[in-house]
């Protein structure tokens, strides 16, 4: 793989040189634009450092460390047509936690750029596509290339996970060295554009000095080939697809076997335990004036997996049309999607999942002072769960005199929200807004067409907030009020509460300040919790490009509950210097 990834490399520097000879060069303007170039300032710097500490104290014993800082800074060095951001990040996050994790709490990235060139050195992420290589973070060399030619290119090699020995501990994440490798190939036209992804990882296995096998963590090797696509066939309308495909070994110690099915595997030296997976998704998209339409297709084979990403999700086939259109010439936008989907594609589960998904979210301007937004979505999802078992038996007649013994399962999701801003008074001397937010989720299971006990969940809220401003004194005030029922496992729970805040400039605005109280209080049955919270910031700028800032959040807890900790008195302060240039 690495030899093909430069092979690639030197094919499109090849390329691009005939490209260039390929046009014209105005010679006789060539002196002026560079005695133009050269007369300007070579060197740029810019870039910006933050430093956090965060003192955490409590009057019950907590796992969260004392003393938490964070240090991230950007750095963009600029000489010309070359610039060099360099980012880092640094914490003690993770010192104390007596365990060992395969990702790296301290990262430093430096991306250098010339015109159409640009790498990726050190503790970095690219994306290819959802299906093969996608954000995951490794710590290695990437590059993108893509000059003014249709042809582009984008590599990445690195390590993606650390070696990790098995210590003994239950939180401990062991794992193999792994390292990883992958390339975008891209051809964009106009009209049509075309791409092809390769992604290969696979484990070390003499990372480490014993095995993790009673973990259930063996050594693996993945190779995921792609090829994507989209096409105008008019103006305004295009189609787009995607396939992929992805060849596992799941354990690169298995005994030698010829695995040939799916592209990959043809590139892998395969063993008993190979695998392929496919995923593909296609669709079209209409684009209108006031208006779009749009249709997907996907489909991912069960157990579809790549190493080039942190999670995913498999065994699903999605149908989906969404579509958003503007009314009364823009004062009333709405965007809307419903679609189905499905699960246990090979036959291979007892039960079969299907649901519905829908939503609509619509924004109303109702003149200049008032804006309403509201949304709602529906998601229901079918389970036929069959428990009878002889229907498992091929051709058996015993099967035919076995009484109908499952369970139609049905799972019905609702989501409401509705939000109401009304602005009292927009002057200089004076603002007044009230704001209204409103938010149902109801969740509903039947078996059978029946709700038994606890199958019902049913959650409400409101807030109401009403806010006061001197702009000439900068000077804001704001006053809110919160409600929360809930209903769960057959039980009630109330929530409400006021809070209030006050902000305040001083010294030219060079000082930002604000001070808030809330109060909570919430009962179930015979429990009662009541919570306090005090807010204090400031924020202090005496030099353009320097900040200092400080809070303090001050949390009283009681409750009548029968545990050891009814009383909690909880404090975390936070001071930081921010500094741009």
């Amino acid at each position: 793989m690495k030899k093909q990834t430069i092979s690639l490399v030197i094919l499109f520097f090849c390329f691009c040189t005939s490209q260039l000879n390929a046009q014209e060069v105005d010679l006789e303007n060539l002196d002026d634009k560079l005695k133009e170039t050269l007369k300007k300032n070579p060197f740029k710097i810019s870039g910006g450092v933050s430093a956090n500490a965060v003192f955490y104290n409590s009057n019950v014993n907590q796992s969260r460390e004392a003393f938490t800082y964070f240090l991230n800074g950007n750095l963009n060095l600029g000489f010309y047509n070359w610039s060099m951001p360099i980012s880092y990040s640094l914490t003690n996050q993770g010192s104390q936690l007596g365990y060992q994790v395969p990702f790296k709490f301290n990262r430093i990235s430096i991306s250098p750029k010339y015109k159409w060139v640009k790498a990726h050195i050190g503790d970095s992420n690219m994306s290819f596509s959802p299906y093969t290589y996608n954000g995951l973070l490794f710590t290695g060399v990437g590059l993108e290339l893509t000059p003014d030619i249709p042809f582009k290119i984008a590599v990445m090699g690195g390590r993606l996970n650390k070696a990790i020995e098995d210590d003994g501990q239950e939180q401990t994440i062991p794992a193999y060295k792994r390292m990883g490798y992958g390339a975008h190939l891209k051809w964009e036209k106009d009209r049509y554009k075309l791409g092809l992804i390769g992604f290969y990882a696979k484990d070390d296995y003499n990372s480490l000095k014993q095995s993790i096998d009673h973990k259930g963590i063996t050594p693996q090797e993945n190779l995921v080939l792609s090829m994507q696509g989209s096409f105008k066939l008019l103006e305004n309308l295009e189609v787009f697809a995607e396939f992929s495909n992805s060849g596992l070994i799941n354990d690169t110690r298995a005994e030698k076997g010829n695995y040939s099915k799916g592209i990959s595997n043809r590139f892998l030296k395969s063993n008993v335990s190979s695998e392929s997976f496919n995923a593909y998704n296609a669709g079209v998209n209409l684009n209108l004036k006031t208006a779009s339409l749009g249709v997907k297709y996907e489909r991912i084979d069960p157990g579809y997996k790549t190493l080039g990403a942190y999670y995913f999700n498999n065994d699903l086939e999605n149908i989906t049309l969404n579509t958003a259109f503007n009314l009364f010439k823009g004062n009333v936008n709405v965007t809307a999607n419903v679609g189905r989907q499905r699960d246990n594609l090979d036959a291979a589960k007892l039960k079969q999942t299907e649901r519905w998904i829908g939503s609509v979210n619509t924004n109303v301007k109702m003149g200049e002072k008032l804006m309403v937004t509201a949304s709602y979505s529906n998601f229901t999802m079918y389970t036929n769960n069959q428990l009878n078992q002889f229907k498992n038996i091929n051709d058996n007649p015993l099967a035919l005199q076995q009484p109908k013994d499952s369970i139609d399962y049905k799972q019905i999701s609702q989501n409401i929200n509705v939000n109401a801003n009304y602005i009292l008074s927009n002057k200089k001397e004076l603002t007044q807004n009230i704001n209204f937010n409103y938010s149902l989720n109801d969740m509903v299971n039947r078996e059978n067409n029946i709700v038994r006990k606890g199958g019902l969940n049913r959650f409400h809220n409101a807030n109401l907030t009403y806010s006061l401003g001197f702009p000439e004194k900068t000077m804001s005030i704001a006053a809110s009020a919160n409600y929360t029922n809930m209903y769960a496992a057959s039980k009630t729970t109330n929530i409400w509460g006021p809070s209030a805040s006050i902000n305040k400039s001083f010294i030219e605005n060079k000082l930002q300040t604000s001070f808030g109280v809330s109060y909570n209080s919430s009962s179930s049955n015979s429990i009662s919790t009541k919570v306090t919270n005090f807010r204090v910031n400031a924020g202090y700028s005496p030099w353009e490009k320097h900040n200092f800032s400080a809070s303090i959040i001050q949390m009283f807890r009681n409750t009548n509950q029968d545990i050891p900790d009814k009383k909690l008195n909880e404090l975390t302060a936070t001071i930081g210097y921010n500094y741009s240039f």
